[in-house]
């Protein structure tokens, strides 16, 4: 299975992309700051039928 990987995943673009790509087959990385946010995203997206998972990373800050 194919996974694609959005950075800066927030519930406008990155959450309807991540829908969009889930319902091809793919599995969901949403990365962002926040793991509470990303595990509500998470949850929207396992309810749906598609595999999603959280990832909470600063890019900018190289951690």
């Amino acid at each position: 299975m194919k996974t694609v990987a959005i950075i800066g995943a927030g519930p406008g673009l990155g959450l309807s992309l991540a829908k969009t790509f889930g319902r091809h087959g793919y599995r969901i990385a949403l990365v962002s700051r926040t793991q509470v946010k990303l595990d509500q995203y998470a949850e929207q997206l396992n309810q749906m039928g598609i595999e999603a998972r959280g990832f909470a990373a600063d890019i900018l800050s190289g951690t």
